[in-house]
């Protein structure tokens, strides 16, 4: 980056914001232009990785505090740059803490205001500006000359309560009988640590006194080496007042979300451990006090000094904590009354439990998670309903001809028990740049229709993965939002339909219950065509069913991976997986969204554990239309592209495809089309669920009963040969599963597919041929060429032979 070094962005600091030297005219012009140069370069980095990690909101900290003026001002032209490239709203929050004029305002860090060079809040479509309170807010909006439009948003905690902790007090030497005090924070002269050590020396003073032989000790969690010599200072007075044995330095903490070691000691340890947080900061130094707001999630009590912003951020809520009188011109030590206020505290556990209780109350009112909110996820619906436990995601491009029936087919779903009603599932649409009147007419569907919650959101990247995405992670977003808000750890399920396909009544049910009745992380459908639409084409009708009779067969089996038409994933593997994964592949020199999102998705959830069921009374009926415009392609296994490049087609007719215009197979075709169908079935959906899971082939009585003993111990071995050949660990990477599927297949084609005619039918019949390049190819070497060709790196042949006949 040009000028982006730590020299560079020092001096222009030192001269523009600070002051500290003076310069020519001519030289500040040319400092400004430099500084302008590098975020333009800087903004181009900046969005080069949004776009690699398809971010779709950002938060930015603080981002107005002048060190760095050159990020600030890239980040501008990133926001204004990315936002306008993908159509979105505003993205953005922008959180400026303390600015200028309140963070370490002592000592002018910033020098005099107003900050003349400072890159200031620009009005954007994309932004939207926070602060912590209402004060803050005037100073921004004033120095900005009320240019831009300032919210005032808390920060929030998580009130789950789902959090497992340890009792560190073992670990810090200290007794189970003894009070812990902590503290949490930076050790530097402006937090007042050194009221935290007169107070303990009173209070064990108080203790010895009263004649209890427990004592308090106080745990300091901070950085020492941030300012040493502070450190050496409340060293010498925990020695000089006689409580330096009653200190733990335990160092910087981090919090359990940062985290990956399970040994570390994090900062939720030490609330779990302790009987009271402590916050006696300076007067002026602090603008909220997150340790407070740490405190009162994690059911502790709280003491505090009342420093300039406590009252709005807390006091006016009604919290209740032993509060350190101080204000600008007195900020000094703790008085009797507070240290008797927190003496008695702390001797009286029935009281800080009935505290702590009613301020996590309170809290989970003001102060739990509101970020749903902050990143206007839900403009369309407002909060999610208590009762709902179901989320209905539908990707929608250009459907005015279907959208009607296929919402009335989600509407009147069916149920027993009451399991699903219009109380308990929603729909959300994701309109993907649709030009025809479909979202009109859901609009009108949703007037009509008060009783079910419809949502309609939008997705402006193409692709029926990136609505897909979209959808699932609003729904994703949303319940977790609500959960939050009542204190709730229940399961949510998130299914995804197709916007063309019509469901059954108790397509929902079916699926949820299966689900939940086999503890099911993954549940995937049951699929059909309407036999009436291939009367007149009875061949290709027969190769469609044997392929949908493959399918049943191993979904009950294995349980499946999803197809879009219809499937549902619990929320928590949906975020434990990252959610649905947008991959892009080049066509014709251009970057296309990868197909198979679904499919993938899939396979991550597996992967990672989770476990997939069938619900086979959950049916979907396929629109006929994905065979009937692409007949050809389907015929000759290229209907999602060819040489290694799967593309999205668009299956819907300009015109609707009349009957007695469709054409029925030639039986050489049908052969044909068969051959691709299950040379695309068998490696995705017999291989790769040994694969992933190779456990299964020595303990599921059922699986071993299909392949037949000595066939799945043949597999199970050789599986874990291939992984030691090709040095892999595991399947879990997005198609790190495509070259072993396929060697597989080669090797054990013959048993598969008379495994196949002893489960589903001998019409299955035998495998297809061998490609011609093994006609040469000697046994001994089959397994080695096999490879070869499965790695199909350059050529595309080993995708052309397997094709994509799983268009059925």
């Amino acid at each position: 980056m040009p000028y982006y070094n730590v020299d560079f962005i020092e001096y222009s600091h030192n001269i523009l914001i600070a002051q500290k030297a003076q310069v020519s005219r001519e030289e500040q012009q040319h400092l400004l232009k430099a500084i302008g140069e590098s975020a333009q370069a800087l903004s181009l980095r900046i969005v080069e990785l949004w776009e690699q990690l398809d971010i779709r909101h950002v938060i930015v900290e603080n981002a107005t505090l002048p060190e760095n003026i050159i990020y600030t001002q890239a980040l501008y032209l990133a926001i204004e740059h990315y936002g306008n490239r993908h159509g979105l709203g505003r993205f953005v929050i922008w959180r400026d803490h303390d600015l200028m004029w309140s963070s370490e305002k002592t000592v002018m860090k910033y020098g005099p205001e107003p900050y003349p060079h400072a890159i200031k809040p620009v009005p954007s479509p994309h932004i939207t500006y926070v602060t912590l309170n209402e004060h803050l807010k005037d100073k921004l909006e004033h120095w900005c000359d009320h240019q831009v439009q300032i919210e005032v948003r808390k920060n929030t905690y998580d009130f789950s309560g789902q959090g497992r902790y340890r009792n560190i007090k073992e670990s810090l030497d200290i007794r189970d009988s003894d009070l812990l005090i902590a503290r949490t924070t930076r050790i530097i002269p402006q937090k007042r640590l050194d009221r935290d050590i007169h107070l303990l020396q009173r209070l064990n003073q108080r203790l010895a006194e009263d004649g209890i032989r427990r004592r308090v000790y106080l745990a300091l969690a901070g950085d020492p080496e941030e300012h040493p010599g502070y450190y050496t200072q409340l060293n010498r007075l925990a020695r000089e007042l006689e409580v330096e044995a009653y200190i733990k330095f335990v160092g910087a903490l981090p919090h359990d979300y940062m985290s990956s070691d399970k040994e570390t000691i994090t900062i939720e340890d030490l609330y779990h451990s302790c009987d009271l947080v402590s916050f006696l900061t300076s007067w002026g130094y602090d603008s909220y006090g997150n340790p407070v707001g740490e405190a009162i999630s994690s059911q502790r009590c709280y003491i505090a000094s009342h420093y300039e912003y406590y009252h709005e951020v807390y006091g006016q809520h009604g919290f209740e904590a032993p509060i350190m009188a101080i204000s600008e011109e007195h900020d000094g030590l703790p008085d009797e009354n507070f240290i008797a206020e927190v003496y008695r505290l702390l001797n009286d556990e029935t009281l800080r439990t009935q505290i702590a209780r009613r301020n996590f109350s309170i809290g989970q009112r003001v102060l739990s998670n509101t970020l749903m909110d902050m990143l206007d996820l839900s403009f369309s619906g407002g909060t999610m309903r208590d009762t709902v436990f179901v989320s209905v995601v539908l990707p929608l491009y250009n459907e005015s001809n279907r959208i009607d029936v296929v919402l009335d087919s989600l509407f009147t779903q069916q149920t027993h028990d009451n399991l699903i009603t219009h109380a308990s599932y929603e729909l959300i649409i994701v309109d993907n740049n649709s030009t025809d009147d479909s979202v009109a007419k859901i609009n009108a569907f949703k007037q009509r229709n008060p009783s079910l919650d419809i949502h309609v959101i939008q997705e402006h990247i193409q692709g029926v993965s990136s609505a897909r995405k979209r959808g699932m992670d609003y729904a994703s977003l949303r319940s977790k939002e609500r959960d939050i808000r009542l204190g709730l750890n229940n399961r949510h399920y998130i299914a995804s339909a197709d916007a063309d396909c019509t469901v059954d009544p108790y397509w929902l049910h079916a699926l949820i219950e299966k689900m939940i009745t086999d503890n099911g992380d993954l549940g995937t459908c049951n699929y059909y065509y309407n036999e009436a639409h291939f009367r007149q084409r009875p061949n290709l009708y027969n190769e469609i069913q044997k392929t949908l009779r493959c399918r049943e067969m191993s979904f009950s089996l294995f349980g499946g991976f999803p197809d879009g038409k219809g499937f549902a994933v619990e929320r928590r593997l949906y975020d434990l997986v990252g959610g649905i994964e947008i991959f892009y592949q080049l066509d014709k020199g251009r970057f296309v969204e990868h197909l198979s999102d679904d499919w993938d998705f899939g396979i991550r959830v597996i992967a990672w554990g989770g476990k997939p069921v069938y619900a086979h009374e959950s049916r979907i009926e396929i629109n006929s239309r994905r065979v009937d415009t692409i007949l050809d392609e389907v015929i000759t296994g290229n209907a999602y592209g060819q040489d290694g490049i799967i593309i999205m087609k668009d299956v819907r007719p300009e015109v609707e495809v009349q009957a007695p215009t469709l054409r029925d197979t030639t039986p050489a075709q049908s052969q044909q089309a068969w051959e691709y169908s299950i040379k695309d079935y068998v490696p995705k959906n017999i291989v790769l669920p040994a694969l992933l899971n190779p456990h299964i082939l020595l303990e599921d009585q059922a699986v071993r009963a299909f392949f037949g003993e000595s066939v799945a111990d043949r597999l199970y071995r050789r599986i874990h040969e291939i992984k030691q050949q090709s040095r892999v660990i595991d399947f879990k990477p997005i198609h790190a599963y495509k070259t072993p599927s396929y060697r597989l297949y080669f090797e054990f084609r013959e048993e598969i597919f008379s495994a196949l005619r002893r489960a589903v039918g001998e019409d299955i019949g035998y495998p297809p041929p061998l490609p011609a390049c093994f006609d040469r190819v000697q046994p001994e070497d089959f397994e080695r060429f096999v490879y070869y060709f499965a790695e199909d790196r350059e050529s595309g042949e080993a995708h052309n032979y397997f094709a994509n006949g799983g268009v059925f």
